[in-house]
């Protein structure tokens, strides 16, 4: 009377051989690097004086 269910875990793809792998692992890099300076020019982007302001007036 109970059902069951299956775990489904997604397929892997195999690894084809050849520069595939590095190519992978080029992209990975890429994005990486593509990640990390979105970030950094997040990071030093100046904060609105407005914004400062109504931060002021928390404390």
């Amino acid at each position: 009377m109970g059902t069951e269910t299956k775990k489904t875990t997604p397929s892997s793809k195999p690894r084809q051989l050849g520069d595939s792998g590095q190519q992978g692992a080029d992209k990975d890099r890429d994005m990486g690097g593509a990640l990390r300076s979105v970030y950094q020019k997040a990071v030093d982007e100046k904060i609105p004086d407005e914004m400062l302001d109504l931060l002021s007036k928390l404390d």
